[in-house]
């Protein structure tokens, strides 16, 4: 009942966070000239900074709420003369609660509390957890989930550019991703997406363009172990996986000819998928891998469509009943973060497969197709407080290796808008 009742503070505190606040204030604490000052520590007396703080009177009438700073200290003022409950909590830790009285603030002491990790968490672990809030890799997924309430979103920029074309496209997909409580994550797409056409897949002095919404695009994430030493590389990482649905939202039917295909903005199937995900940290680096499986379910195209590898269309007049072969992507990524503040850089790679067989549906008739990419990045955080965090990044996405595949250069930025108490992403 009381870790009920805490989860619902949290998730008050947020939607505070979001109006700009730095504390919550519930019934008045009886204005006046006290103060209580104090320090979050863990068992090993390292600062955590966002956890987060509540002041109480003494029946348990919620009078305000704080979340500690980088170095782990909060403060009360204004108060009136008198005892209060400090009760103090952070996600994996055991919450705790102490009595304070509130001083003159040329009189106060700082109150010492210290948050003893949570059973399953304190195993293997000597010390506070290393978390940071990065930006980290464009391609490859983490495998920590949110924590309930607990939410970010985070859009895209992909600018897919292939010059022996003469083409452009514009991927932006917008992702929100809400914590669910028990090791689960719901993660949405809506995708925005445009192609600018020129020669040679138009006329000699002809562009086009064409913008609107892409496939969406869902997942359920579910994190089976969690990383057990965030100093060590030998300790076990966290593990995930993701089961995935996309919807054909894009336009792929009734293509204007006089658009040369620029108003394509999907592929018109259903798919299914499922992923495994592997991260870890060992202070001041990290290593992310993803690999995924999707089946594609038969659909109808139409003249003028393009497949998947970007080269081969349906002539005019003429239509199919397609079915991909299953797609297999995978990546992994490389982290080092330089300061405390998520100033950093990824070395990424990234390749998919689109083989000549369905797993449900038989052979394909789509173009088997693949390619391998290299994009490095730099990423760092503005700003950065107690409740809320801005991480950006930006990269570019090289072709090493395609076959069926043309050649595609990838510039890319992301920036995630974070909101869940001070706790960093992933966490």
């Amino acid at each position: 009942m009381l870790r009920t009742r805490r989860l619902g503070l949290v998730a008050l505190s947020v939607l505070a966070s979001l109006c700009g606040l730095s504390s919550i204030g519930y019934s008045s604490p009886k204005d006046g000239s006290y103060v209580i000052e104090g320090v979050v520590l863990d068992n090993a007396n390292v600062p955590l900074p966002g956890a987060l703080v509540t002041l109480e009177e003494r029946n348990g009438e919620i009078l305000k709420k704080t979340f500690t700073t980088s170095d782990g200290h909060f403060i009360f003022r204004h108060l009136a003369e008198g005892d209060y409950l400090i009760v103090a909590e952070k996600v994996n830790y055991t919450l705790t609660t102490k009595v304070a009285q509130a001083e003159p603030e040329n009189e106060r002491h700082l109150l010492i509390i210290n948050l003893t990790p949570e059973p399953g968490e304190a195993r293997g672990r000597k010390r506070a957890p290393w978390v940071i809030n990065t930006s980290g890799p464009m391609f490859t997924g983490t495998a920590d989930v949110e924590p309930w309430g607990s939410w970010y979103y985070e859009p895209w920029l992909y600018n897919f550019r292939t010059p022996s074309q003469g083409s452009s496209e514009y991927y932006m997909p917008q992702r929100l991703a809400i914590g669910l409580g028990h090791n689960l994550e719901l993660d949405n797409w809506l995708t925005i997406d445009g192609n600018v056409l020129g020669p040679p897949s138009t006329p000699r002095g002809v562009s086009v363009s064409y913008f609107g919404i892409g496939n969406m695009h869902t997942q359920l994430k579910y994190q089976w172990l969690k990383d057990q030493d965030t100093y060590s590389f030998w300790a076990l990482p966290s593990v995930a996986t993701n089961l995935e649905l996309y919807f054909p939202t894009g336009k792929y039917t009734n293509l204007n000819p006089n658009l040369y295909g620029a108003d394509q903005l999907g592929n018109g199937t259903y798919n299914e998928g499922v992923s495994l995900l592997v991260r870890k940290r060992f202070k001041p680096f990290e290593y992310y891998f993803q690999i995924t499986d999707l089946i594609e379910d038969p659909t109808h195209v139409y003249g003028g469509y393009t497949f998947n590898n970007g080269l081969t269309v349906v002539p005019p007049g003429q239509s199919l009943r397609m079915v991909d072969g299953n797609l297999l992507t995978y990546s992994g990524a490389f982290e080092h973060v330089l300061t405390d503040w998520g100033l950093g850089y990824v070395l990424e790679f990234y390749g998919a497969w689109q083989s000549r067989q369905n797993l449900f549906f038989g052979r394909a008739n789509a173009p088997p197709w693949s390619f391998f990419w290299i994009d490095p990045a730099i990423e760092f955080n503005w700003p950065n407080t107690n409740t809320f965090v801005a991480t950006w990044g930006f990269g570019i996405a090289l072709p090493i290796m395609r076959w069926d595949y043309p050649r595609v250069i990838t510039p890319m930025a992301t920036v995630t808008f974070y909101w869940n108490g001070g706790g960093p992403r992933g966490e």
